[in-house]
């Protein structure tokens, strides 16, 4: 009888001249055995996943768990473990994978919020215009006037005669020049502060979004290459 299908969850270990067992195995001892209706190659790792992944590890938020564990099984389906137990599997897939998730989270997280249509180059410009407005006003005034005030007490006098000064009682000539001068400056500085966004979108979003399948794909492709120590690696 083969050893790994003995009815039990997890297989027992081989004889020393054995070489481990494949996940697909693994999988099918613990989805099928003792049932009559035998659940398709298809359909178990959906099935036999919680068994194998009965561990916490973190992984994104905007990564499904079901989608995540599934990808790794099927992906390593046909590989032999590389742990003579498979409980030594388990324990060193748990290590590897609290090990390598917190980075690649981060790449999951940030493809996530990633506006692969909308976002583009954006620049931005700030201008400062510095103007120093000097102006001066200078204002120059000059007047002259002249005051003549006679008076004669005696009414009898005709106006000739006060006129000509021949009979004057009193008499003040008052000449007055008034000049002056008024400047002034004005001093303005106008600081002109000018804020520019330039946003461009992508024009080939067709490529865009290639790019991003291939960069999501490639950050799976990193975690297989992480994951892949764990499988025997003699074919």
């Amino acid at each position: 009888m083969n050893p790994y299908l003995i009815p039990i969850l997890i297989p027992k270990i081989p004889t020393i001249n054995e070489k481990p067992p494949t996940l697909y195995s693994l999988l099918n001892a613990i989805v099928n055995y003792g049932k009559e209706d035998k659940t398709k190659i298809s359909n178990l790792a959906k099935e036999g996943r919680s068994t194998i992944f009965d561990f916490n590890y973190p992984l994104s938020e905007y990564i499904n768990k079901e989608e995540f564990e599934c990808m790794i099984l099927n992906k390593f389906m046909m590989r032999r473990i590389g742990f003579d137990t498979v409980v030594a599997f388990k324990l060193q897939l748990n290590v590897k994978l609290n090990e390598i998730m917190p980075t690649y989270n981060k790449l999951f997280d940030a493809m996530q919020t990633w506006n692969i249509f909308n976002d583009g180059e954006i620049t931005e410009r700030d201008t400062k215009d510095d103007r120093v407005i000097n102006s001066t006003n200078e204002i120059n005034t000059e007047s002259n006037s002249k005051s003549d005030r006679r008076y004669s007490e005696m009414p009898q006098n005709q106006l000739q005669n006060i006129a000509d000064g021949s009979y004057l009682t009193d008499y003040n000539l008052d000449n007055m020049n008034d000049s002056g001068s008024s400047k002034g400056s004005t001093n303005t500085n106008d600081n002109n502060v000018v804020k520019e966004i330039i946003k461009r979108s992508p024009a080939d979003k067709i490529n865009i979004y290639k790019n991003y399948i291939e960069s999501k794909n490639n950050v799976y492709s990193m975690i297989f290459k992480d994951l892949d120590s764990l499988f025997y690696q003699l074919v």
